[in-house]
């Protein structure tokens, strides 16, 4: 069974309104810095930067097979695999949320919507910790840095903490009766419960591990990106640009993080001393190498599951 006429509509507008958007931006910044970047960089530092995506891809992958595990869902591994990447294709949706479309496709394998939205909000949530992670490492090279690190360092541990009580579903429970039992706020307080596991134990470190690896490789790519531009920039800074520039994208909350994530990348480079045009087109081939490298992977991956995974989603 495949997606239904509606959902494979949503699915391509989706794709086709970010990626006419990212090519007025690159057209906007000059289509000729892009191209002459792209030959300054070469062949291999741009492969090495699509191989460390690759990795973050297949560690945040494995996280997801852990989690899966975790609920005593028995799907092979290489399905799994699948399915995951092809949430990738809705990855340009406001703070990822398109990604929840996993949920339809492993719902023939007798996971519940509750359980595969509480592992992409774990998911989310780890994504952050790591991010902010990466930022952190870049925080000594501005004026009171330290200052900031620790504060950062103890933000996370202090959310860390309480993602592992009763707290959140608890709240959540408690507003849902002040709005009079709301449905919506009740199936949120569940999904926080069925999280609860994943930031305890064994898991949560596992899990940890795996995403800050992922998204320290994919930031190791843009820094190859940039010193292949000859660009004066340290690998820790290069790490708390591409850090920061994320967090910037996921808190817009605009599709992709599309136009935050850039603005942002753009403006720390031009302020390390990074010519504008020349900023502009590293930011513009990073996010190719990243976002859209993986957009591509999962319209892939849908195109290519085999019927019985979408049988939740047919009419």
């Amino acid at each position: 069974m495949t997606l239904t006429l509606t959902q494979q509509r949503l699915l391509w507008w989706s794709i086709g309104l970010s990626a006419l958007a990212y090519l007025a931006f690159a057209l906007w910044s000059g289509w000729r810095e892009v191209l002459l970047a792209f030959q300054e960089i070469g062949v291999w530092p741009m492969l090495a930067a699509l191989a460390l995506s690759l990795l973050n891809y297949l560690l945040r992958a494995e996280r997801w097979h852990l989690y899966l595990a975790r609920d005593h869902h028995a799907i092979p591994r290489w399905t799994n695999l699948r399915i995951y990447f092809a949430g990738f294709s809705l990855t340009t949706t406001p703070g990822k949320a398109g990604e929840l479309i996993r949920s339809l496709f492993l719902k023939p394998y007798g996971v519940q919507y509750h359980h595969s939205a509480a592992m992409f909000f774990s998911e989310r949530l780890a994504d952050l910790v790591a991010i902010v992670a990466l930022t952190a490492m870049g925080l000594t090279h501005l004026p009171s840095g330290e200052i900031y690190f620790v504060l950062l360092v103890g933000l996370l541990l202090l959310g860390l903490l309480v993602l592992r009580t009763r707290f959140p579903e608890r709240l959540l429970r408690r507003i849902a009766h002040w709005r009079h039992d709301s449905p919506g706020l009740i199936w949120l307080s569940d999904v926080a419960a069925s999280s609860r596991p994943f930031w305890r134990g064994r898991l949560l470190w596992q899990a940890q591990a795996l995403t800050l690896v992922a998204w320290l490789a994919e930031g190791v790519g843009a820094y190859f990106i940039l010193q292949s531009l000859q660009a004066d920039i340290s690998l820790s800074f290069a790490l708390f640009v591409y850090g920061f520039a994320m967090l910037v994208g996921a808190l817009s909350f605009l599709p992709g993080g599309l136009g935050g994530t850039e603005a942002t990348m753009t403006g720390l480079l031009v302020l390390q001393g990074m010519p504008l045009p020349q900023a502009i087109a590293a930011t513009v081939i990073i996010r190719l190498a990243t976002l859209w490298f993986a957009v591509v992977l999962g319209v892939i991956s849908v195109m290519t599951l085999p019927a019985q995974n979408q049988s939740g989603v047919s009419e």
